[in-house]
This record gives C-alpha cells, sequence and structure tokens, in this order.
C-alpha cells in the first residue's frame, strides 16, 4: 500500500509541479450581464483581497436567439475578450487602479437550455464554469490599447455559479409556438471552491511524506 501511495504522490507532483506559478484567483461573488441583444456586458467580481469593476465595447460572444421560440436550444457558454472586456476598475490588496483599460479573456462553459412552451416571461438557469487571464493597463490618449508593453497588472481567474437568461414573452405564431425576446444573460458566481494547482502539489507532497513514512516504519 505504502508503495502505491509514494507512486501515486509522485505522479502528482510530476503532473502538477511544473505548471505551479501561482495560484489563480479565486472568484467568489458577483457577476457579469449582457444586458440585452447585441449589447456589451457588464461586470463586478471579487475574490480574496481583489475587485474589478468593469464594461465592454462590444458584445463579445454571448448566448443569443432572434426571436427565441419553444423548442429552440440555446448555448449558454459566453466568451469575452479584448474590446469586450472594456474598461473599469481593479483592486488589489490595498492597491486600486481607476479609469485602466482591460484586455485578456473570460471564458463561461455551461450546459445548453431547451425554450420550453409558455405565455408569460421566463427564466432558464444552467451551472456554469469560469476560467480567464485579465490584464489592465493606463488608458492612452487615441485609444485603447493592451499590450504585453504596458501591462501593469495581471491575473488569472476561476469561478463558478450560475448562468441565467431571462425571456419576455411576445405571443405565439402561426404554429402555436411561443415566440419571445432575449432580454438578459447574467453569470452569477458562487462561492463553492475550486482545486488550484499549488493546493494539489501540497497534497500530492503530504501523500508522499505519509507514505514514507510509513516505509520506513515497516
Amino acid at each position: 500500500m505504502s508503495k502505491i501511495l509514494v507512486a501515486l504522490s509522485a505522479l502528482l507532483l510530476l503532473i502538477f509541479t511544473p505548471s505551479v506559478k501561482a495560484d489563480p484567483i479565486v472568484v467568489t461573488s458577483g457577476s457579469l450581464t449582457v444586458p440585452g441583444l447585441l449589447r456589451a456586458p457588464q461586470y463586478s467580481f471579487a475574490g480574496q483581497n481583489f475587485t474589478v469593476t468593469g464594461h465592454g465595447s462590444d458584445p463579445g460572444a454571448a448566448p443569443t436567439c432572434f426571436p427565441c421560440k419553444t423548442g429552440d436550444v440555446l448555448g449558454m457558454n459566453g466568451v469575452f475578450a479584448g474590446t469586450s472586456l472594456g474598461r473599469g476598475s481593479v483592486t488589489f490588496g490595498a492597491t486600486t487602479l481607476d479609469n485602466v483599460v482591460f484586455s485578456g479573456l473570460f471564458q463561461f462553459t455551461a450546459s445548453p437550455v431547451v425554450v420550453p412552451g409558455a405565455t408569460t416571461n421566463i427564466s432558464l438557469t444552467s451551472p456554469f464554469m469560469f476560467s480567464g487571464s485579465f490584464f489592465a493597463c493606463p488608458l492612452e490618449v487615441g485609444g485603447l490599447n493592451c499590450g504585453p508593453s504596458t501591462q501593469i497588472f495581471s491575473a488569472q481567474f476561476v469561478g463558478q455559479g450560475l448562468a441565467t437568461i431571462q425571456l419576455r414573452f411576445v405571443q405565439l405564431n402561426a404554429n402555436g409556438e411561443s415566440l419571445y425576446d432575449l432580454q438578459s444573460v447574467t453569470y452569477n458566481f458562487d462561492s463553492a471552491e475550486i482545486p488550484e494547482p499549488m493546493t494539489i502539489t501540497l497534497l500530492a507532497a503530504g501523500l508522499m511524506g505519509l507514505a514514507v513514512k510509513r516505509a520506513f516504519r515497516r
């Protein structure tokens, strides 16, 4: 049994240790909302000793349908990058950067939902997983630019929560199907813990130490 623990722990260390640079920030609260069809996202979320608030200047790749009707399968994934992250403010520790430009990638992965038949406004939900890379740069005169040479802050994100799409009932079509307008899509983060590379590495090291100790005792 000790040999198995040693081998398993060594494998975990081999897999994860080379990739460990710094733990990503776990987003535990806040949300990102796309307030309508072809609208840019607005977001404010937080993790330990970190908050960011921003608004994009283009819609990115958000869930969409026009019109939405009974039986449609709506993808709930969302991808926002570059100018869809826009600008805003970021606080880390005791430092706050206001009116800065954001770059990077926010990726939400969620299961699709099916539009039901109804004659009222409806909300459809799906759990999501979130990952992202994030960069902040000073606002330059004449345009938004956040390249590697101008970045003053960077971070990696992970998180999870519940995605909600709001649909407004419009009418029944000739086939008796309900037609809806898409009102908004919101990704609400929750505080569930997510395993991080450093945590896995420490666990593996602990298991290896325990196994070696048991082997020597025998």
